[in-house]
C-alpha cells in the first residue's frame, strides 16, 4: 500500500517539473520575442517614418510598455503626430490612453485633465467619440475608488445619458459597466448583476468583442458569488473559460497582449470560492493549486487578481484549520486592501484559532473601520449639500441681477420706440408735402410725355421683335437657374419683411436674419458660378502658377466649408506626408477643391466626408481626393456628371455647374479629374494634378 502510494506521489511530482519547465520554457520565449519586437520598432522609429508608420509603430510600442513609464512618452509622441496630420481618431484613442495610465497610477488630476481634452476636441469638431465616453470612464471609476460614491453615480448617470442620446453603443455599454461598479461597491450585487448583463447583450447586438464579455462576464461573477448563487455562478464560470480560450487563440495569431493569464487566475480564484461554498474541499485545492501557478507573473500593482487569490486562499486555510497560513495570506492583504470584510476575516480567524485577545482588537479594527467610512461618507454628504446650497444662493443672486437688467434694458427700449415713431412720423409728413408738390409738377410734364410714349411705342414694336429672338436664345439657361434663384430670393424677400415686424420677438428676428444670410450666401454662390462659366465660354479665366503648400491649400478649402457639414458628420483630412510644394494656381486649386467638398457636404447627411492626397512620383503627379459617404452617383450618369446643369438628385439646391467648372479648372491647369466608379459607398472624385 505504501510502495503504491509512493509512486503516485513520484507521478505527481514528475508531472509537475514537467509542467513548470514547461511553462519556464514558454516564458523565456515569450519574453525573447518580446524584446525582439522591441528593438525591431524602436529602430523603424529612428528613421523618422512617413507619419501613418509613425502612428502604428508607436501605437505597438505603447501597449508593449503597457503602465510602464515608457508608455507615457510614447503616447505623447503619438499625440504629437495625429495632431500634425489632423487624425483626430487616434487623437481620441491616445487620450483615453493616458487616462488610463494616470488611472492606474493614482493621478487623479491628471485623469480628469485628458477626459477634458477629449471632451474639448469633440466640442470644437462637433462629435462624439468612444474614446471621451473610456476617458470619462475612469473619472467616474477613480471617484469611486476613492469613496465618492454620489459623484461617481453622477458622472455615470450624465454619461449614460448623453450615450443614449446620441446613440452611441459603445457609451451606454461603458456607462453600464461602471454603474455596475458603484453597486457592488455599495453591495447592492443583484442590481450589478442586471447592469452588467444589460452592457453584455448590448454589445453581443452590436457584434461581440471578446475583452468586453471578459471584463463583464468577470464582474458578474463576483457579484454572484458574493450572493451566494452558486449555481449560476458555475454556469458562467464556463463561459468565463471557454471566452478566455478564444482569447487566447486571438493572442496567438495576432500577436495581441491582451492578460488571458490575468484573468485565467481570477477565474481558478472564482472556482475556488465557489467549491469552498460548496465545502467541496478537494476541487477547492486543486482549483488554489491551479490559481498559485500564476503568482509572480506581472501585473499592476493592487490588481484585483491579488485581491482575490489572497482573499481565497486566506478563507481555505481558516477552513481547513490552518490558521498560520491564513493569518499569513489576510495580513498580506490587508497591506493594499483594508477593507472591513478583510478585517471580519481577520478576526474570525483569530477567534477560531483561539487567540481570543487578538480576535478582540480585530474586531474592534472592523467597528473602527466601519466607522470611519460612515463618518466619512457622512461628512462628504454634508459637504456636498453645503457647495449646493451655496451654488443656489449664488444662482438666485445672479438672476435677481439679471432680472434688473432686464428692466433697465425694456425701459431703454421703449425710449428708443418711441424717439423712432416719432422721427418716421415727421419723414411721413416731409414726404407727403413733397409728394403733393411734385404730383402737381407731373401733371404738365405728363401731357409732353404721352406724345413721346406714342412714338417710343413704335419703336418698342421693333425692339420688342429682337428682344424675343434673344430672349429664346436665354430660355434653357433661365429654365435651368430660375428656381435656384427663386427660392433664395423668396426666402429673403419674406423674411426680410418679418424683421420689421414689431409682433416677433428678438429671437425670432435672430433666426430671420440666419436664414437670410444662408440664402444670401447660396444666391451669391450661383451668381458666381454663373460668372464663373460666362469667363470660361469667353476664354477669360485667368492663372497664376507659383510654387504653394497643398497641405495649406487643403485645410484652407475645408476651413471654408467647414460650417456647411451637417450634425453627425466628420470632416477628416489625411494627407500622405505634412507638406508637399505644388506648381499651381492656389486660387483655382482651392476653388476646384471646395466646389468638390461643397458638392460632398450637400449629399452627405451621416458618415464621414475625407480629404486625402497621394503622390505618384514616378509619374510626376498627385491626386487629390474627396470621399464622402452620402447618396453616391449612379453608374448611368457618372458619364454625364461633369456636363452642365446635370444634377443627381433634381430636389437638392444647386444648378449643376459646380462640377463642370471643377473640370474646365483642371483641363486649364493640365490635370484630369474623374469619379472612382469602384466605390460604392457614396461618391468619390479624384483630380489628377501635374507636379
Amino acid at each position: 500500500m505504501y510502495k503504491g502510494r509512493f509512486r503516485r506521489q513520484l507521478k505527481q511530482s514528475t508531472l509537475c517539473l514537467f509542467c513548470i519547465l514547461c511553462i519556464f520554457i514558454c516564458i523565456k520565449s515569450a519574453a525573447a520575442n518580446r524584446t525582439t519586437r522591441l528593438d525591431s520598432l524602436k529602430t523603424i522609429l529612428s528613421k523618422a517614418p512617413a507619419p501613418d508608420v509613425a502612428i502604428k509603430t508607436l501605437q505597438e510600442l505603447s501597449n508593449l510598455y503597457r503602465q510602464k513609464p515608457e508608455e507615457v512618452g510614447y503616447l505623447h509622441q503619438l499625440l504629437d503626430i495625429s495632431n500634425r496630420v489632423d487624425s483626430v481618431q487616434v487623437v481620441y484613442t491616445t487620450a483615453a490612453h493616458l487616462s488610463r495610465y494616470y488611472y492606474d497610477d493614482n493621478k487623479s488630476d491628471s485623469v480628469v485633465y485628458w477626459a477634458k481634452y477629449i471632451d474639448s476636441i469633440g466640442k470644437s469638431r462637433k462629435e462624439l467619440s468612444d474614446g471621451l465616453f473610456e476617458a470619462y470612464s475612469y473619472v467616474c471609476l477613480d471617484h469611486l475608488w476613492m469613496e465618492n460614491y454620489e459623484l461617481a453615480m453622477n458622472e455615470a448617470i450624465r454619461l449614460y445619458n448623453l450615450a443614449c442620446s446620441k446613440n452611441n453603443t459603445y457609451g451606454q455599454i461603458r456607462c453600464g459597466e461602471n454603474l455596475g461598479h458603484i453597486y457592488q461597491a455599495i453591495r447592492r450585487d443583484s442590481d450589478a448583476i442586471a447592469v452588467f448583463q444589460a452592457a453584455l447583450d448590448k454589445q453581443e447586438e452590436e457584434g461581440e468583442k471578446l475583452t468586453f464579455s471578459i471584463r463583464l462576464v468577470s464582474y458578474q461573477l463576483e457579484s454572484l458569488l458574493r450572493i451566494n448563487k452558486l449555481d449560476s455562478a458555475e454556469v458562467l464560470l464556463t463561459r468565463y473559460k471557454d471566452l478566455l480560450d478564444r482569447q487566447d487563440k486571438v493572442n496567438k495569431i495576432t500577436g495581441s497582449i491582451y492578460p488571458v493569464d490575468r484573468y485565467r487566475w481570477i477565474m481558478h480564484s472564482f472556482y475556488a470560492e465557489l467549491y469552498l461554498k460548496r465545502k467541496e474541499m478537494e476541487k477547492a485545492k486543486k482549483s488554489i493549486a491551479c490559481a498559485t501557478s500564476y503568482v509572480g507573473k506581472e501585473t499592476i500593482s493592487n490588481d484585483y487578481a491579488v485581491f482575490a487569490y489572497l482573499y481565497i486562499q486566506a478563507r481555505y486555510n481558516k477552513e481547513t484549520g490552518n490558521y498560520a497560513a491564513a493569518l499569513t495570506y489576510i495580513n498580506e492583504l490587508l497591506k493594499s486592501w483594508k477593507t472591513p470584510d478583510c478585517l471580519q476575516l481577520k478576526a474570525d480567524i483569530l477567534s477560531e484559532s483561539g487567540d481570543a485577545q487578538s480576535a478582540i482588537l480585530a474586531y474592534k479594527d472592523v467597528i473602527s473601520e466601519t466607522s470611519k467610512i460612515n463618518n466619512e461618507a457622512f461628512t462628504r454628504q454634508i459637504n456636498q449639500l453645503r457647495t449646493l446650497y451655496d451654488l443656489n444662493d449664488k444662482e438666485m443672486q445672479k438672476k435677481e441681477l439679471e432680472i434688473s437688467q432686464m428692466n433697465v434694458n425694456i425701459k431703454e427700449h421703449q425710449l428708443i420706440i418711441s424717439m423712432s415713431v416719432s422721427v418716421i412720423l415727421l419723414l411721413i409728413l416731409y414726404i407727403l408735402y413733397f409728394s403733393l408738390r411734385r404730383t402737381r409738377r407731373l401733371k404738365n410734364e405728363l401731357q409732353k410725355e404721352k406724345e413721346a410714349l406714342i412714338e417710343s411705342e413704335k419703336n418698342l414694336r421693333v425692339a420688342k421683335d429682337k428682344a424675343e429672338e434673344a430672349s429664346q436664345a436665354k430660355t434653357t439657361f433661365i429654365a435651368n437657374i430660375s428656381h435656384e434663384v427663386r427660392t433664395p430670393l423668396n426666402a429673403i424677400v419674406g423674411f426680410a419683411s418679418l424683421l420689421s415686424d414689431p409682433a416677433c420677438t428678438e429671437d425670432e428676428k435672430t433666426e430671420f436674419s440666419s436664414i437670410i444670410s444662408n440664402n444670401t450666401e447660396l444666391l451669391l454662390n450661383l451668381v458666381n458660378d454663373v460668372l464663373c462659366l460666362s469667363q470660361i465660354e469667353a476664354g477669360n479665366l485667368s492663372f497664376t502658377i507659383r510654387t504653394v503648400e497643398l497641405v495649406d491649400c487643403c485645410r484652407n478649402a475645408m476651413d471654408t466649408i467647414r460650417h456647411r457639414i451637417v450634425d453627425g458628420v466628420s470632416l477628416t483630412f489625411t494627407p500622405e506626408t505634412p507638406s508637399f510644394l505644388l506648381n499651381t494656381d492656389p486660387l483655382r486649386l482651392q476653388q476646384l477643391l471646395v466646389n468638390l467638398l461643397v458638392n460632398a457636404a450637400k449629399f452627405t447627411e451621416a458618415g464621414e466626408i475625407n480629404l486625402s492626397f497621394h503622390i505618384d512620383s514616378k509619374e510626376n503627379k498627385v491626386d487629390i481626393i474627396v470621399t464622402d459617404t452620402g447618396c453616391g452617383i449612379p453608374q448611368d450618369k457618372i458619364t454625364q456628371i461633369f456636363k452642365r446643369f446635370e444634377k443627381v438628385d433634381e430636389y437638392k439646391q444647386g444648378t449643376g455647374l459646380g462640377l463642370s467648372i471643377c473640370q474646365a479648372i483642371a483641363n486649364a491647369l493640365g490635370g484630369t479629374i474623374r469619379v472612382d466608379s469602384t466605390y460604392t459607398q457614396g461618391a468619390r472624385f479624384i483630380f489628377t494634378h501635374p507636379c
